[in-house]
Parts: C-alpha cells; sequence; structure tokens
C-alpha cells in the first residue's frame, strides 16, 4: 500500500470517530461543584450590602461555613444547602465598623480545610 492510501484510510477512521463522538457523547462523569454567583455590593448611606448566592450542585444537601473577618473581628455562620438548590445571602457591613478599608469574605464546606471562595472586598 502506498502512503497517501494510508493517511487515506487513517483520516476516514478519525473522522467516523469524531462522527459517532457527535452522535453518542462518551460517559464523561458529572462534575460536582459549588460556586458562588450574582456577587454584588450595594452602598447606601452608612452602609455597604454584599449579596452573593450559593449554588450546591454535590449530589447532597451540603453544609457550608461562612466566615467574614471586619478589623479582626471574625465572624461565622453555618448554613445548609439543599442538593440541587441555592441559597441567597445578604450581609450588611457599617461604615463605622471598616476602618481598614477591607473585609475578607471565605467560604467553606463544612469539614473541609480549603475554601472553595475566598474574597477581599475594598472600600473607601
Amino acid at each position: 500500500m502506498s502512503k497517501l492510501r494510508i493517511i487515506y484510510i487513517a483520516s476516514l477512521i478519525i473522522l467516523g470517530v469524531l462522527l459517532i463522538f457527535t452522535v453518542f457523547k462518551p460517559m464523561v462523569p458529572e462534575e460536582n461543584f459549588s460556586a458562588v454567583t450574582r456577587e454584588s455590593i450595594i452602598q447606601r448611606e452608612g452602609e455597604w450590602i454584599i449579596q452573593f448566592d450559593i449554588i450546591n450542585r454535590e449530589d447532597k444537601d451540603t453544609n457550608y461555613i461562612i466566615v467574614w473577618s471586619i478589623e479582626g473581628e471574625v465572624y461565622r455562620e453555618r448554613v445548609l444547602v439543599k442538593d440541587g438548590g441555592t441559597f441567597s445571602y445578604i450581609h450588611h457591613v457599617y461604615q463605622e465598623t471598616v476602618k481598614e478599608s477591607k473585609v475578607n469574605l471565605t467560604i467553606y464546606k463544612e469539614g473541609e480545610h480549603t475554601p472553595f471562595e475566598q474574597t477581599t472586598f475594598y472600600f473607601k
């Protein structure tokens, strides 16, 4: 067989495999993860309002630990988000409590030491 014929047959085989994958998607495990979405900051007289959603795609009910760090003070809150559910969180930050102009937010899944979301908000 000539090299050109071998290349032609190989390219037809590759094309066929690609067509099969477009029709019959291979069994890929679905990714299970949590996500923080719709983060927003609203400034009002004397305060800022921080709002975000936690989306649970873990295939089970999951507890999340929300940790706020403001001026060395640490506030913790535990919330349960049902499987496939969304939890909307609202936090008020008052101007008199923020002297360093920053607030740290960290979100953990309960039982894990590595956060899946970590954000610092800077205020003027």
